[in-house]
């Protein structure tokens, strides 16, 4: 039994990905609901925790639906490929909303941006465990999470 070390660093440019997407998104954001829209810091805390409350709801939703789904390329690959193009779509939004000092607009770019990184989340999470054996599980968590460490370092 053997790791395979270039499908586990494949699979995780998805986790890096992500955390280099959670490193910006923790950092730009509030500058510009306070900069650009004069917002207080507590409607910005509130905008920024709305993450947190979409995650409570649509990671399992979207996990469960990945184990369910059966396609040619696979259970996750959909979902990781569909929401990563929406979530960089969807991204295009907030700097035009910010630019234009419209706030609807900037929420419901944003609101996109969260659906369509929770689409792809826990489906990406979950690749390493179905393509790496039981016994190497822990060596295939580490890779995934120093890819992870590297997207947020990427952005610092």
């Amino acid at each position: 039994m053997k790791m395979n070390y270039p499908k586990t660093i494949l699979v995780g440019l998805a986790f890096l990905t992500i955390s280099a997407f959670w490193q910006l998104y923790d950092f730009i954001i509030p500058l510009i609901l306070k900069n650009t829209f004069d917002v207080s810091d507590t409607v910005a805390g509130v905008i920024m925790s709305a993450d947190n409350i979409f995650a409570l709801f649509m990671l399992p939703l979207f996990g469960a639906l990945s184990d369910k789904t059966h396609t040619r390329i696979g259970r996750r690959m959909p979902y990781v490929i569909f929401g990563t193009a929406a979530a960089v779509i969807f991204m295009m939004g907030i700097p035009l909303a910010a630019h234009r000092r419209m706030l609807p607009l900037f929420m419901a770019a944003l609101a996109r941006v969260l659906i369509s990184m929770a689409v792809y989340r826990s489906p990406a999470v979950a690749l390493m465990p179905d393509i790496t054996p039981k016994p190497l599980r822990s060596k295939g968590n580490a890779i995934i999470n120093l890819m992870g460490a590297v997207g947020g370092a990427l952005i610092l």
